[in-house]
């Protein structure tokens, strides 16, 4: 099983991002016999996370880019049903391997482009197509944010294509963003108990973790692995959590709150008990 971060910026606009390690190329060559490879793109990587609007009313979202690499123009031409099967093993085989409870999401109904059977999505490939999506239609306000839902999704039927090994199946997570998400800048110093001070300056995407809190990297280090969850309470304090590789925090050294005016976080907080790493810094929505 495999996987990629697809964040949808809104329900029109989509941007993803990756947020693990490769583990296979996309661009995988045709290794069949002489037959035209099916394959799920977003398999590359352990999980794929499409997020969505909390806006009132029915959406289609576009949840998995199916494609095909065709061996010649001749077989590009030609129209063929891709099957796409509800795996929800994959679901649990997730959950079991990294700690994580997502349900499977069912509130929903077929968007364009497939049908669907309640098990199996029929994609249609007409001559010249080499890429299509399977498209959800729900209202995003009816998901609860205290939950988390996922679909898993299995190429079973190629239409007489190849079906790639390596990127055959991948889970899908189906989130819903709340107030706080989005990308911030982040500029602060960080205090490192022997090396010095040294100024962060940088981007994050701060996604949503459930219905008042956010998932980002701490301070510079989100390529070590060290993540914090940022809770937002009733009076706009902010609880800082740790996540990912991040041994312990410590944030009484300074106030900790969400300023709803000018959408930033204000922050300062420490990690490692024995020699504290202090960090101060402002994350403002851009």
């Amino acid at each position: 099983m495999k996987y990629f971060n697809k964040i949808i910026a809104g329900v029109l606009a989509i941007s993803a991002l990756m947020v693990s390690c490769d583990k296979y190329d996309v661009n995988e060559g045709i290794t069949s016999k002489e037959k035209s490879l099916i394959k799920l793109p977003a398999a590359t990587s352990d999980i794929s996370t499409v997020a969505v609007d909390a806006v009132a009313g029915q959406v289609s979202v576009p949840v998995l880019e199916v494609r095909k690499d065709a061996i010649s123009e001749a077989d590009l031409a030609k129209g063929q049903d891709i099957k796409i099967t509800k795996n929800t093993s994959l679901i649990t085989a997730y959950n079991a391997a990294h700690g994580t409870s997502f349900e499977e999401f069912s509130g929903f109904t077929a968007g364009d482009g497939s049908t669907f059977d309640g098990n199996v999505w029929t994609l249609p490939f007409t001559s010249g197509d080499f890429v299509k999506y399977i498209n959800l239609k729900f209202d995003p306000t009816t998901l609860d944010l205290s939950k988390k839902y996922a679909i898993g999704f299995e190429i079973t039927d190629a239409g007489g294509a190849a079906i790639s090994s390596a990127l055959k199946e991948v889970v899908v997570e189906i989130a819903i963003k709340n107030a706080y998400h989005g990308t911030y800048s982040a500029v602060g110093v960080f205090h490192h108990p022997t090396a010095g001070d040294r100024v962060i300056n940088e981007l994050k995407l701060m996604s949503t973790n459930g219905p008042k809190s956010v998932i980002g990297n701490l301070a510079d280090l989100g390529s070590s692995g060290y993540r914090m969850i940022l809770t937002v309470n009733a009076d706009n304090t902010v609880t800082i959590g740790k996540a990912g590789a991040t041994p312990d925090i410590d944030q009484h050294w300074g106030p900790n709150y969400y300023d709803p005016i000018t959408k930033s976080f204000h922050l300062h907080y420490s990690y490692n008990i024995a020699a504290p790493r202090i960090v101060e810094e402002t994350l403002t929505l851009q």
